[in-house]
């Protein structure tokens, strides 16, 4: 065996390990020792195919036609075409992802799933459609599926990770609840606290009632500045740092949120503040996933009332988030679920007025014809015919839509 197949050899065995980059730097050497090393040059298209690089394997594929007169490579190569369709689908979807419309992303992504070309790119973005989706199973799966082909591909750690993180803080509720009966207990002491001082201050002055005006409002003054120092050394109390910090560490986000929740309109200490903005910014960054992901749980096995809670959570600090379309439709789905129509107008109405590209805007549309039919009957209409014109293919375009437009 020469050395440019002997280093064809080694690239074969880092592909099949996951070490796809490793395995072109291979690849190139040997063909640098041996143009004609088809099965060098084959494994490098192959490659190059992987990761999406149609211009390159096909150039690498017709060399090894034209000069090796290589079979496996003619076969490639007649494939191709359907590729370069595949390849529209993937940059469409790119779009359609962007604007938050995952469905028909999603779509898209599947047909390109036909073949292996690109399929790194692909199942990539497939991953992070399903985490959007709050499906942490296809998620995996597809990140997973990259994996396999490119053990150290940033962006499937990124999705694992992700998932990770929304699945890691299940079995953590009974900590969850001692730590936050342990701060109700603190508030209490501390409420108690400022009872007792009012009591004492009143009894001070009720003892001093016949001294001079000027010492009577004197002592007042003096009363409510001890008062407000006192109270806030007993929000000092309150806040446990370490406590917070345990929670952030373990990525605790029902304790956290719990923690923001209390104490992000006091003046705290500039170590608290900071530890509280921390806190703040992982609610943001990763907490309303987990809310949206827990929401979607409880919305599955119809109990609408911890849904609401979860996805009120969620929409509270998941303005600035990707996934907060999502919880919008899903809260005013779960109001109306519930029985809570008046609210569920509220929040599909935002969705309409703010996402009427997303992904649910039919389904809204469709939800305020209905709901309004009983309601305002010109507003009905109005939600109606914009369906219809908006969506003239929607499976939502049925006899009661036809009927409310029509009337």
């Amino acid at each position: 065996m020469n050395k440019s197949q002997r280093i064809y050899v080694k690239a074969l065995k880092k592909y099949n390990y996951g070490y796809i980059d490793k395995a072109l730097e291979l690849c190139e050497e040997s063909i640098s020792l041996n143009i004609n090393n088809a099965a060098s040059i084959n494994l490098k298209g192959l490659l190059m195919y992987l990761k999406g690089d149609i211009n390159a394997c096909q150039k690498l594929w017709k060399m090894n036609s034209e000069i090796n007169k290589d079979r496996v490579s003619e076969k490639y190569l007649e494939g191709l075409s359907r590729d370069l369709e595949r390849l529209k689908f993937y940059r469409k979807s790119i779009i359609l992802i962007k604007n938050m419309k995952i469905n028909k992303a999603i779509d898209l992504l599947t047909k390109c799933t036909e073949s292996d070309f690109n399929i790194i790119n692909v199942d990539n973005y497939l991953a992070i459609c399903y985490i959007k989706k709050a499906n942490c199973n296809k998620a995996i799966k597809y990140a997973d599926n990259v994996l396999k082909i490119d053990l150290n591909n940033k962006m499937a750690q990124n999705s694992i990770n992700t998932i990770n993180n929304i699945n890691g803080t299940k079995g953590k509720i009974n900590t969850k609840k001692l730590t936050c009966i342990f701060i109700l207990l603190v508030f209490i002491i501390s409420i108690s606290s400022l009872s007792y001082l009012k009591l004492k201050n009143k009894n001070i002055n009720t003892f001093n009632i016949k001294t001079s005006k000027l010492e009577t409002s004197n002592k007042i003054k003096q009363d409510k500045k001890n008062l407000k120092n006192n109270t806030h050394k007993n929000q000092d109390i309150a806040f446990e740092y370490d406590t917070l910090k345990n929670y952030i560490d373990n990525e605790n986000y029902n304790a956290i949120y719990d923690v923001v929740e209390k104490f992000k309109d006091i003046k705290l200490a500039t170590n608290d503040q900071v530890l509280l903005s921390k806190a703040e910014d992982l609610l943001v960054s990763k907490g309303v996933e987990y809310f949206y992901k827990t929401g979607c749980d409880y919305l599955n096995n119809k109990n609408y009332k911890n849904a609401e809670v979860y996805f009120s959570k969620a929409s509270k600090y998941g303005l600035n988030t990707y996934i907060y379309p999502d919880v919008i439709y899903m809260l005013a789905n779960t109001l109306e679920s519930s029985g809570n129509v008046e609210e569920a107008i509220k929040y599909y109405n935002q969705y309409n007025s703010s996402y009427s590209d997303g992904d649910y805007e039919q389904t809204v549309l469709y939800k305020l014809a209905l709901i309004y039919n009983d309601l305002d009957k010109q507003k009905s209409k109005t939600y109606a015919e914009k369906l219809i014109d908006k969506y003239p293919s929607s499976i939502y375009n049925n006899s009661i839509i036809n009927s409310i437009v029509n009337n």
